[in-house]
């Protein structure tokens, strides 16, 4: 039982036998003919010149184990068709029987040629057991040729650059250009290249993306040029170009033989990177020794992984117009076919456009500045010549009726009213002595003298009740900031607060004398403030002045509104924006080309 299991174990071992192919089958014939309780096993594969021996067990039955063309020619044509094959062997010489053959085919790489194993018996007893024993040893060589092929494999790509390596490096940027650049460093790092350059598909050419090493270049450098025709040369043909030309090669080279004379470079080579079949990029190696075709096969690969990573990000890192622009164009392929998409979309939206703007109407508004103003304004004006003491209120201060505003100085005007009354007193004395001597011309000049003094005594206490400044009405001060001026000298008659109600404010709009015979009163618009832009409020045309008037950029006419809405805290008179008035439904055509038809209607009229 142990040696039965022994033997398995060997028979399993050869599956991954490390040796050279004439000793694996030598010890697949050794462990096969004891498994199969054999005398001698023969091993026979197929050529074009029939079935030959290749390998035979025991080594002293070299000669024992051959057998007769026919009966061979039986043996190939049953076990091409029968699992087992069981022939009666002739009898040799001096022996009644030469016992029996037993065949059976052996399932091998696709590449190796079919193969049939012989095992030769003194009896035929042993029948139970050979088809799990053929099972067994059916399946070993094709499984020592896979395993002996990837051993292969494996020792070839030994030292070239991993694909996962380097897109471990691209994953480290999240921008096109970063990630560009650092394909092109790491591939001329690992491929020992003195240049590695990458070049993507914009239209029908080549426009250079990254140079390995090189952070910044300029697309008009001679060597730049040259690099972005090459590739050209590589996207035209659709395959990898390599310089020297491999024997037998029908590629055109005469881009990169040029680029190699003036460079002075050995051996390029230029691979496109495909995504769905179509090429968007080429990658070009510059070194001074020639690329091994396992270093093409790896730059083949890490160009494929790299392509889809590469194509995504130069869509998406750019700027929304153009990304919007690339799904309209897929929409349209999927719409309308792929020939010729872009200009039949063009012609089709080209078309929609003029229809809506012959025939599309949009609610035409007249626009003009704006300026609120208020009905009831105040103008608080010096009462005589004098000096500011005191400013109670500024500009933008809400004030309330009869509040102090502004207190002129009142000093000189206290000394000359009690000057004014000892005057009057001396008069009024004069008067009633001349009147007690019966001086009637004496006392007719003290009266007049009196009533003189009396006067100026009245102007003066006039003057000292109205130095101080109120607010006639409740409203805001508009005007007059003269904190600055305290102390400062006013005369009488100046203007020195405004003064204005916040009840009865009205929208001056100054509208172009071009649009005045658009609006009419009654009709109704909208205004917004420079202060609160992103705010409307409805107005409706009360009034239109008569009559012109004259500014620096043509004539203008006033129209006065109301608006509508509730009042808010924060209006103030003075303040501006734009108002835009609604005076119907005009066609879109006209709306954009009537005032370049009204200037050439100017000029050129006769």
């Amino acid at each position: 039982m142990n040696s039965h299991e022994d033997r398995l174990k060997r028979l399993r071992a050869l599956r991954l036998f490390q040796g050279r192919e004439g000793e694996f089958w030598l010890s697949w014939a050794e462990e096969a003919c004891r498994f199969f309780v054999a005398d001698r096993v023969l091993l026979l594969r197929k050529s074009s010149s029939g079935w030959n021996s290749f390998c035979f067990w025991p080594l002293a039955s070299a000669r024992t184990g051959m057998i007769s063309s026919t009966l061979l020619n039986q043996v190939t044509e049953q076990a091409a068709l029968q699992p087992l094959v069981y022939m009666p062997l002739p009898p040799e010489k001096d022996a009644a029987s030469s016992g029996i053959l037993v065949a059976f085919r052996l399932e091998c790489a696709p590449d190796d040629a079919e193969t049939i194993a012989l095992f030769f018996r003194a009896s035929d007893s042993d029948r139970s057991s050979d088809v799990l024993k053929r099972e067994v040893l059916f399946t070993i060589p094709a499984v020592y040729r896979m395993s002996s092929t990837t051993r292969a494999l494996s020792r070839e790509v030994q030292g070239l650059p991993d694909p996962l390596d380097v897109m471990l490096s691209m994953n480290e940027h999240a921008g096109f250009l970063g990630v560009a650049m650092a394909l092109c460093n790491e591939l001329a790092y690992r491929f020992s290249s003195s240049r590695v350059s990458l070049g993507w598909k914009e239209g029908e050419y080549i426009r250079m993306q990254a140079l390995s090493n090189t952070e910044k270049f300029d697309r008009k450098m001679l060597i730049v040029q040259a690099l972005e025709v090459l590739m050209e040369e590589c996207m035209d043909q659709d395959e990898e170009l390599l310089l020297p030309e491999p024997e037998g090669s029908t590629a055109v080279l005469r881009e990169h033989k040029n680029f190699a004379a003036r460079q002075g470079v050995t051996s390029i080579v230029s691979l496109p990177l495909r995504l769905e079949q179509n090429v968007v990029a080429v990658l070009a190696c510059e070194r001074d020794k020639p690329f091994a075709a396992d270093e093409i096969r790896s730059l083949r690969i890490i160009c494929d992984q790299a392509s889809r990573r590469l194509a995504d990000l130069k869509h998406y890192d750019r700027w929304f117009g153009a990304v919007a622009l690339d799904a309209l164009k897929r929409w349209g392929s999927s719409v309308f076919g792929t020939d010729q998409t872009m200009h039949r979309m063009y012609g089709i939206v080209a078309s929609l456009l003029l229809a809506l703007l012959l025939f599309g109407t949009l609610d035409y508004r007249v626009e003009a500045p704006f300026i609120l103003r208020t009905k009831d304004l105040a103008l608080l004006s010096a009462p005589f010549d004098g000096y500011i003491e005191r400013v109670s209120r500024k500009p933008g201060d809400l004030v309330v009726a009869d509040q102090l505003l502004l207190l002129l100085d009142t000093r000189q005007l206290v000394l000359e009213q009690s000057r004014s009354y000892a005057d009057l007193q001396r008069y009024v004395q004069e008067e009633k002595k001349a009147m007690a001597n019966n001086a009637l011309g004496e006392m007719k000049i003290a009266e007049a003298l009196k009533r003189q003094a009396e006067s100026r005594f009245e102007m003066i206490r006039y003057s000292l009740d109205h130095a101080e400044i109120k607010a006639p009405f409740s409203g805001v001060v508009v005007e007059g900031d003269l904190e600055k001026l305290l102390g400062a000298p006013v005369r009488k008659g100046d203007v020195l607060l405004k003064v204005a109600k916040l009840g009865d404010l009205y929208v001056e709009m100054k509208v172009p004398e071009r649009d005045i015979q658009e609006l009419n009163v009654g009709q109704v618009g909208e205004v917004a403030f420079i202060s609160q832009p992103g705010k409307k409020f409805e107005v409706l045309i009360e009034r239109i002045e008569p009559m012109a008037v004259t500014e620096q950029k043509g004539n203008v006419f006033l129209v006065l509104g109301k608006i509508t809405e509730s009042r808010q805290s924060w209006w103030r008179p003075g303040m501006s924006g734009l108002a835009k008035v609604s005076v119907g439904k005009r066609h879109i055509i006209w709306i954009m080309l009537h005032r370049t038809l009204d200037f050439f209607s100017m000029k050129l009229w006769w």
